[in-house]
């Protein structure tokens, strides 16, 4: 499948009109894909590639399968409909504090990467979050114990109430 914005927004209207729904706005947009808000008062995930559409859609099942809803306080979308063949996800809409946007996660395998490029990201992480990188690490500890290791992390998808 084509991989360019309009394709891939495409994909998104046309899993609307197959499951009913109708699009409404642009929540966000990145490398990943773009996210929508819908009339089921939902969020429609777009992805770019399969391979990220089936990451994110295999650690929403592990999420299921583990009935999590929080993590240290802050709210996981439930998982309410995928489409494999569109390259969509639909979850819920959540409010901060949240942790999203799992494309970029890998199951069960930490990935192996040299520890100078690990130090680097750790400060950049520490960088961005700053006085919650603390709560960041707990974050992203508790999500290990699942099996569940994410690499996009960054203030957008790990958002705290203010």
């Amino acid at each position: 499948m084509a991989k360019s914005r309009d394709s891939v927004e495409a994909r998104a209207r046309q899993y609307a009109a197959r499951y009913e729904r109708t699009i409404q706005d642009e929540l966000g947009f990145g490398y990943d894909g773009i996210v929508f808000s819908t009339s089921r008062q939902s969020a429609t995930k777009a992805l770019r590639y399969e391979a990220l559409c089936q990451r994110e859609r295999d650690v929403y099942f592990r999420l299921t399968d583990e009935k999590v809803l929080y993590v240290c306080g802050c709210r996981v979308p439930k998982l309410w409909h995928w489409d494999d063949e569109l390259w969509v996800i639909e979850m819920e809409i959540v409010s901060p504090p949240f942790v999203l946007d799992f494309a970029g996660a890998y199951l069960d395998q930490e990935p192996d990467f040299p520890e100078e490029v690990m130090a680097e990201w750790r400060a950049e992480k520490k960088e961005q979050f700053g006085d919650r990188w603390g709560e960041v690490q707990s974050i992203m500890r508790e999500f290990r114990k699942m099996g569940i290791y994410l690499a996009d992390v960054k203030p957008g998808n790990i958002l705290f109430r203010e």
